[in-house]
């Protein structure tokens, strides 16, 4: 009998001597580790995060530099009427942009523009040569890369940037090659142009900063100011090329876990039980906080903040796993005048009608499909299950839900899309292939007229087939 109450009691009477070994240990062992590694955690997260809404907005420049008729205007033979309409005048127009130059294989401005709204801004006020001296290491990061080894087909972009700060203005200050997209135009010499954006930080970078990724006290300052125990992040340089740091509080899981338990410790003898319990609550709720924080800034790394869509960052996976399953069909569409309602009604209502087109593509697809947006008014659709042509029926009504007329805040515009289809197979290339062959399908629909969808143009001419649709309003 005493040995079967010893073994029933017995584990509990170790149990509760470890508890109490843990928990005289565990403050001067466990907390600051914890802790570290909390804060470790965020910090990549924070670093990953602004490095992937960096790429974005080189991204959306591939528009203008990514161009046969920029390498002919700007390079072959310099025509400043297009450069202003076709340049200067649509990046202000259609981006957040607010100030352009473009540079010639001698790293000379041929081009200049910046926005009135901006002139008189700390960073936009010493004018575009200030600008371009400020983007030399950029510049010459950009021209060592120029002549590096390219694939064939649509090249990739080749832009670099970087955030600098003149007194309360924060700039994001860009460097994009232009490059041929098709081949009909080359640059005559061994260097081609250069494109020099700044788009100005709407807010305080930490404001802007620390609101987007939750951060509790965000704060910019030069690295030497900030203390030790703050979390970090080195995102821009200052006037005089010193290093401007975003710092915050990090998250401290351990050390609230034991301050709020402290109480507990201090009677642990009298309520032994009642304290544990809590304590396993109290660490429970702490770690759905973090894992809910986590989550959070997963879903920011990785979904366009504007539309809810997965963004860039999810395309590889997610095609990996479609590809393991058999054949699907990979979508690229582009809005068929979305600048001109950009121009009549602003960035605001520009924004509403990216939500609206978001929508409306949620509705017209299966559950199983899924949605990018690529940047800009460029969306992607991978779609399990189906062929090009059957995905091509799929498009073309997508095209009809997006060509109906869209209420938004005080007008109500009409736009359409165009489709450029490619369909993978067990034996056809990765990701990026499969996208640039669809890409290059929605060059040819947009050729083709408003509202068309083209199957795989890497098919050849005589191959593809085009579904052109009539325009809505």
């Amino acid at each position: 009998m005493r040995f079967l109450h010893f073994r029933l009691v017995g584990p509990a009477i170790v149990g509760i001597a470890l508890f109490i070994a843990a928990m005289a240990t565990f403050p001067y062992y466990g907390v600051k580790r914890i802790d570290a590694e909390a804060r470790r955690s965020q910090e990549m997260l924070v670093e990953r995060n602004i490095s992937l809404w960096i790429s974005d907005i080189e991204f959306s420049l591939t528009a203008w530099t990514i161009w046969d008729e920029a390498i002919a205007k700007l390079d072959n033979t310099f025509d400043a009427d297009w450069t202003d309409r076709n340049i200067g005048a649509s990046l202000i127009g259609t981006s957040r942009t607010r100030s352009v130059a473009v540079l010639n294989s001698q790293n000379t401005i041929i081009y200049s523009r910046t926005d009135d709204t901006v002139k008189n801004g700390p960073f936009f006020v010493r004018g575009p040569t200030s600008m371009v001296q400020d983007a030399a290491d950029l510049l010459r990061n950009i021209r060592s890369r120029e002549h590096q080894p390219k694939k064939t087909g649509i090249p990739s972009p080749l832009a670099t940037s970087r955030i600098e700060v003149i007194g309360d203005e924060a700039v994001l200050l860009s460097v994009s090659l232009f490059q041929p997209d098709l081949g009909t135009s080359k640059p005559k010499g061994e260097r081609a142009p250069v494109l020099i954006t700044a788009m100005p930080i709407g807010s305080t970078l930490q404001d802007f900063f620390g609101k987007r990724f939750l951060l509790d006290d965000a704060q910019i300052s030069p690295l030497p100011a900030v203390a030790p125990d703050r979390a970090r992040a080195e995102i821009a340089v200052g006037a005089g090329g010193e290093i401007e740091v975003l710092s915050w509080l990090p998250p401290t899981p351990a050390s609230d876990v034991l301050w709020q338990s402290s109480p507990l410790i201090l009677t642990v003898g009298l309520v032994l039980a009642a304290g544990a319990v809590a304590m396993i609550r109290i660490t429970q709720t702490t770690a759905k906080m973090l894992v809910n924080r986590e989550r959070q800034m997963w879903h920011a790394a990785t979904h366009d903040f504007l539309t809810g869509l997965a963004n860039r960052s999810l395309l590889n996976s997610e095609f990996m796993a479609l590809a393991e399953k058999g054949t699907f069909s990979v979508v690229c569409l582009d809005l068929d005048g979305f600048k001109a309602v950009n121009d009549a009604h602003g960035h605001a209502v520009g924004d509403e009608l990216l939500k609206v087109v978001a929508s409306r593509l949620r509705a017209g697809v299966r559950t199983e499909d899924k949605l990018f947006r690529l940047g800009g008014d460029e969306f992607a659709i991978m779609v399990p299950c189906l062929s090009a042509t059957q995905a091509a029926d799929m498009c073309r009504h997508l095209s009809s839900s997006l060509s109906g007329k869209m209420k938004l805040s005080g007008c109500e515009v009409s736009i359409g899309a165009s489709f450029g289809i490619s369909e993978v197979t067990v034996n056809s290339p990765g990701c990026e292939v499969a996208l640039k062959s669809a890409d290059a399908a929605l060059y040819c629909a947009k050729s083709a007229g408003r509202g068309s969808v083209v199957l795989d143009a890497n098919m050849g001419v005589d191959q593809f087939d085009s579904y052109p649709l009539k325009a809505v309003g």
